[in-house]
């Protein structure tokens, strides 16, 4: 799906999004043709599929949150500021208490809840859509893009939850009176209310393809029921955990992420065979072929990957013809000596530069891609917005190592985990791994090489009610009696699992929104 699509809301609006209506200046600007606003749109089948892609329009600046708020916060990430200026990514990656006021998690509530609107809408014109379906025909049109919106809608429901906790929920769009009255709901609710039916729905609805308007088969890139077990059984290993500890989602999570790995294998689908294999999966010229979900980008203005321009420092010509960012945004210590001790792990250099030690896995620089073979794109790269590799939101290998956490050193397990071992180059697991303590650390050792820089390990940390511990180690080891560092220790406290709600959403309504504990 590398071609996008464009809906203008004039005055729709949703909960948290500061009470002012949208409009297209507001969250869109965009000059293509085929922008319509909502008082002439939804007539056809064919509007409501373009309506739908601009839904998944609104993932576009999803990966720069996941990026400073995910991967900048965890124990793989070391970050430091490049001058005396503050930066949002420092003030997270530090933990600053004051950080409600940060622009980027403002940014962050604003861009998922767009999501949820744009979805809420969606699902309110479609359903009062006619479609025509013949009699025998094999696929219900109208359903299965009711279950992508609502796919999407759980999507950015889950990450409002995973960050912020209690969170307002809306199902449908709200005037500025409702908007103004919806108070926060609790995380569990979340989940029952609106994230687990959702993605319920999506499963019962899509097939292992997306379809278009007329019933054809959709051009890659849109959710399909594998993206939708996978995604609910995220969830479901998520709830198991910390905070909640529903450890009766576990068989739950097992059986359809099991769906996921028995329908990959059974079809030969997003695997990669071997460890030259797997190095190309980071270049754009084979998107949307081994990643169960991801978001698209192209080589357009204001399209492309922001998180290749962010996280890149300062390099030469060489490399890219534009000049990058200059962020500091490094692997830590504990990271890179856990590549270390297998250098011939052939994740590793694929993943971080081995010279300045920063990440390089979304960076399809000029020496990149002439050594796996492919030709210059630079040309294409005009500014920093212009970078067109999806970034991933589900992975096989994710699902494959989420199973094996479930199932532990069972037989399956130990395939699975080793499947992704042998292909990096490791050796398979001993005796002395399939213990059952040795192989969680196994597994939680193999999420870190596989999935670095991806958004998955402050998450996998929280889960694991593990991340105080292992922040404050993170910055102990930097201390060495630097006060800056152990006032960095002492920011890591009990309740920063969460983000603030952003200030600017505490001071639309005074007293609709209680902060999170760690910020009060």
């Amino acid at each position: 799906m590398k071609t996008f699509y464009h809906i203008c809301i004039s005055s729709i609006l949703t909960v948290g999004m500061l009470l002012t209506a949208t409009s297209c200046e507001d969250w869109l600007e965009v000059k293509s043709p085929t922008a319509r606003s909502t008082q002439d749109f939804f007539q056809t089948p064919t509007q409501a599929e373009q309506a739908l892609l601009g839904v998944y329009n609104g993932l576009l600046p999803v990966p720069e949150y996941i990026l400073l708020m995910s991967d900048g916060r965890s124990d793989d990430v070391w970050t430091e500021p490049a001058d005396d200026k503050q930066r949002d990514y420092v003030d997270i990656s530090v933990f600053n208490p004051s950080i409600y006021t940060a622009g980027t998690i403002n940014s962050a509530w604003n861009a998922l809840y767009q999501i949820v609107a744009r979805a809420n809408l969606f699902l309110e014109r479609v359903e009062n859509l006619e479609f025509d379906v013949e009699e025998d025909a094999e696929v219900d049109v109208k359903a299965t893009f009711m279950a992508e919106a609502r796919f999407l809608r759980a999507y950015a429901y889950f990450e409002l939850v995973r960050y912020f906790g209690r969170v307002p929920v809306s199902t449908k769009s709200l005037s500025a009176e409702e908007a103004m009255s919806t108070p926060q709901s609790e995380p569990e609710e979340v989940y029952g209310q609106v994230i687990i039916p959702d993605l319920q729905y999506a499963i019962e609805n899509m097939e292992d393809q997306a379809y278009t308007s007329s019933g054809g088969i959709a051009e890659l890139g849109r959710a399909t029921l594998p993206a939708a077990q996978a995604l609910l059984g995220r969830v479901y290993l998520t709830m198991a955990g910390f905070p909640l500890y529903d450890t009766a989602k576990l068989p739950l999570a097992e059986e359809v992420l099991g769906e996921v790995i028995a329908y990959a294998e059974k079809n030969g689908k997003y695997w990669a065979a071997d460890g030259d294999e797997w190095e190309r999966i980071w270049i754009s010229d084979n998107d949307n072929k081994y990643h169960i979900f991801e978001v698209q980008y192209v080589a357009e203005k204001d399209y492309g990957n922001p998180v290749v321009f962010m996280s890149v420092p300062n390099v030469g010509t060489d490399y890219v013809g534009i000049q990058m960012s200059g962020n500091r945004i490094t692997c830590s210590d504990a990271l890179a000596a856990l590549y270390e001790e297998n250098k011939a792990d052939v994740r590793y250099e694929a993943t971080v530069d081995p010279k300045k030690n920063y990440f390089t896995k979304f960076f399809e620089h000029k020496i990149k891609r002439k050594k796996l073979g492919y030709s210059d794109i630079d040309g294409q790269i005009v500014d920093r917005t212009y970078f067109p590799i999806n970034y991933p939101l589900i992975r096989l290998e994710d699902v494959m190592l989420m199973y094996a956490e479930i199932v532990g050193p069972t037989d399956e397990g130990i395939r699975l985990v080793n499947k992704i071992r042998t292909r990096a180059g490791l050796a398979a697991l001993n005796a002395a791994q399939k213990t059952a303590d040795i192989f969680r650390q196994c597994v939680e050792d193999e999420r870190r090489r596989e999935l670095a820089f991806e958004g998955i390990r402050w998450h996998d940390l929280v889960r694991h009610n593990t991340y105080i511990e292992k922040i404050r180690a993170k910055f102990s080891d930097k201390a060495a009696g630097t006060s800056v560092y152990d006032n960095y220790i002492n920011n890591v406290q009990p309740g920063t699992y969460l983000y603030p709600i952003p200030d600017t959403q505490m001071k639309a309504k005074e007293g609709l929104y209680q902060q999170n504990e760690a910020y009060r």
